[in-house]
Order: C-alpha cells, then structure tokens, then sequence
C-alpha cells in the first residue's frame, strides 16, 4: 500500500496525486491519501483545504490512526526518518522528496507500507500513465450554469487562457513577461480570444496589455477554483504563470496543436511540461514582484 501526504492548495494536491497514483499504477499497489497532517482541518495560512474530492480520482483518504506514526511533529516520526535514510532506498518504507527529481521513484519497487512525502512536481512522474491521469482529473459534478455558458464561448473561438498569481506569492511574475507571452501567441494563433483568471484581475486590468474585448473570469471565487480549473482547459491555448494551478490547467487539456507559453525563470521546483514555449529570461526579465 501507499499513502501520499497531501498538502498545499489544489495544484500542488494534484502533483501529489498524480505521482502517487502513477507509482500505485505501476506496482500495482492500492493508494490512500493522508490528509491529517495539511492542517486542513484548521485554520492556515492560505486558506487551502483538501479538494481532490471534487475529481474522480481513485484513492481513499487514510484514516486518521493509520497516519500516526507519521505525524509531521512527532519525534517518533523524526527518529523514524533518520533511520529510514540510512537504508537502500528498497528497503525504506518512507519516500521522501529531497531534490528537484527523484528519478529512483520511477524504478521503485515497494515490499510494503511506503509513505510518500514530498511535492513531485515534475512531469516525469507521470508522463507514461498520463491518459489515467487526465481522465481521473476530470470533476465528479457538473459545472454550474454561468461555468458552462464560458466554456461555450471558448470552445466556439480560438480561446486562450492567462493565469496571474500575485497575492501572498513570492514568485511574481513581471509585466515584462506577460507583454512577451502575449506577444509570442498573437505570433501564433490568429486573433486568439482571451480569457483571463488569477487572484489579482484589478492589477491584471490595469497592468497587463489586453484587448479591450478579454474577458475577466471570477464568477466562481476560492470557494469553487476548481471550476475554474475546469474551465482553463477547455480553452485551446493558454499562457500560465509560474505557478501549480496555471500548470494544470494547461496540462490536463492535451490537444496536440495547442499553444502554452510559460515563464522560462520559473522560480521554485516545478517546470513547463513537455513540448510548451517557454519565454526566455533575456525576454521579460526574472520574475519579480511589480
């Protein structure tokens, strides 16, 4: 058996799961998800909450005493990682992300119990089984009215999504980015339609270079981001930032002649997915706050 620790806001839930479920999927083993030690069950400091419940995904969340021995501030599970390092790696019955890739997760080979701690968030940890992936990522419920109506209007033109993340984020990206980003799709796809979401579309209106017919999406607020992520891929192009939830929403449409443009200075763990433009530094600067 596995079980994931699953932590962060949705898009670093989704990295987490999608690397699990592909090792369950490869070994052949069942996945429970450990939910207890997020905090969601409290107050934090991004308001984020466990919504992988919100997909058909295939995995039960662990009950609570089965994650005991693995509470983060426990010392018992403090001594329990020391050991576990010291063993080879088929040996160890805790996993833990302590670079930016792991490529042993690929070729491992659980005897028992394994408990995953970490992010994941390379594609590599689940490129083979992506199509599982995909369909798994898709909602359990049907969007709602005002969802579906947008979804309609992107299917029907050449729709691109932009994603700003700004608020409580370190990462940010600068102006300099979006004007080269936009740039490099209007190069691309003719007369493209706009459809732009993010937390921070006061700044985005008045800050990025749009057209006066972009269409600023925030119907669904914190409280239904999932539809929103939804509704990313339901457009046919995308220019993300560099954060998880733009990743995803990009990644879970696979159209093979789409356009995605993302930050080449990303500015943490995660990356662009295979085959995506990536605006170089000497072209927007590095992310930086503006």
């Amino acid at each position: 058996m596995i079980i994931a620790r699953v932590e962060g806001g949705i898009g670093n839930q989704l990295f987490i799961y999608a690397a699990a479920r592909a090792l369950a999927l490869r070994t052949g083993s069942q996945l429970k998800l450990d939910i207890w030690n997020a905090g969601y069950q409290e107050s934090n400091r991004y308001g984020s909450r466990y919504q992988l419940d919100e997909f058909n995904i295939v995995g039960d969340v662990a009950e609570r005493a089965e994650v005991v021995p693995y509470m983060r501030d426990s010392r018992g599970f403090y001594w329990r990682r020391k050991i576990n390092r010291r063993l080879p790696l088929a040996l160890r019955g805790i996993i833990e992300e302590r670079s930016l890739f792991e490529p042993r997760l690929l070729t491992f080979k659980p005897r028992s119990l394994v408990y995953l701690v970490g992010y994941w968030q390379r594609e590599e940890y689940f490129r083979d089984p992506a199509n599982v992936i995909r369909r798994e990522l898709t909602l359990q419920r049907e969007p709602s009215r005002q969802s579906l109506e947008v979804a309609q209007r992107m299917r029907q033109s050449e729709s691109a999504f932009v994603h700003v993340r700004r608020i409580d984020y370190q990462h940010r990206l600068s102006i300099e980015y979006y004007g080269a980003a936009l740039e490099m799709l209007r190069e691309r796809v003719r007369r493209p339609t706009l459809f732009v979401f993010g937390d921070d579309l006061q700044w985005a209106r008045r800050e990025l270079p749009l057209p006066v017919d972009a269409q600023f999406v925030e119907h669904n607020g914190d409280s239904r981001n999932y539809e929103d992520l939804w509704l990313m891929t339901q457009c046919r192009h995308a220019v993300i930032a560099n954060s998880s939830f733009s990743w995803w929403g990009a990644w879970l449409n696979d159209e093979p002649d789409r356009t995605v443009i993302a930050p080449g200075a990303w500015g943490y763990r995660a990356s662009p997915a295979s085959g995506w433009l990536a605006v170089s530094p000497d072209r927007c600067g590095v992310p930086l706050a503006t």
